[in-house]
């Protein structure tokens, strides 16, 4: 279980870690343990976000994004900004499938990834620790999540395997993982990532009556979306 683990965080991580030899075993037992992959994350902005001590808090976010940016490499905030040239194009399904696949970027995808990385600035300025660990926890719940209410529809795409595997008993182990942390920590929490995962939901299926399924890029459009809807989603009071 651990090399599954660490197969995953060197996956989705730039966190070095001991060189394990792929196999596909591996790499599906890996898929239920992506939560913890986003604890680790969250546990490294966590720390950041402890600078607040020394540091005005914009200081402190424009930090924390910066790590994010560290240690995931950008690796769903690449797929958001294929999945904003080709949503956006106003082309037939097909071509933008090809849009997709395309290494450039167009003009919807640099703007989309300037939203996204100006959302992280502002709602990361009003994150409490907590909510910095959470969510991208909550993030590495999506894949899954998408993954069983949409079929992938990319032959021979890199995301097949995990498309594949990723069962509906998978998605109910992440996803009591991740909400009985939240609503442990406090209460407004957990209905932040109660709302967050249906925002992500709601996504997912926009994306899938498009598409007619979802592919590699758009799991990285729905796990970062779904970040920042939590991070909205905590500035909520709840009373």
């Amino acid at each position: 279980m651990m090399k599954a683990f660490f197969l995953m965080l060197g996956f989705f991580t730039r966190i070095p870690v001991p060189q394990i030899e792929y196999t596909e075993e591996r790499y599906v037992r890996g898929i239920p343990l992506l939560p913890f992959v986003g604890a680790v994350t969250g546990g490294v902005l966590a720390c950041v976000w402890q600078l607040n001590r020394w540091l005005p808090m914009p200081a402190v976010s424009l930090l924390m994004f910066l790590a994010y940016l560290l240690v995931t490499g950008g690796i769903h905030l690449d797929g958001l900004g294929d999945c904003c040239d080709a949503l956006f194009s106003g082309r037939d399904r097909d071509r933008m499938l090809e849009i997709m696949k395309d290494s450039r970027s167009g003009s919807f995808g640099v703007l989309g990834l300037i939203f996204a990385s100006a959302a992280y600035l502002i709602l990361l300025n009003y994150a409490s620790w907590q909510a910095a660990l959470l969510f991208p926890v909550i993030g590495k719940c999506t894949p899954v999540l998408a993954s069983t209410l949409s079929p992938y529809i990319r032959p021979q795409g890199m995301a097949e395997t995990f498309c594949k595997h990723a069962t509906g008993g998978v998605l109910v182990f992440d996803l009591a993982l991740c909400l009985a942390a939240a609503f442990l920590l406090n209460i407004p929490l957990g209905i932040a990532a109660v709302l967050s995962l249906l925002a992500g939901a709601l996504v997912t299926l926009r994306v899938k009556s498009v598409l007619g399924g979802i592919t590699g890029d758009v799991l990285g459009l729905v796990c970062e979306l779904t970040q920042l809807a939590f991070l909205f989603f905590c500035l909520i009071r709840f009373r």
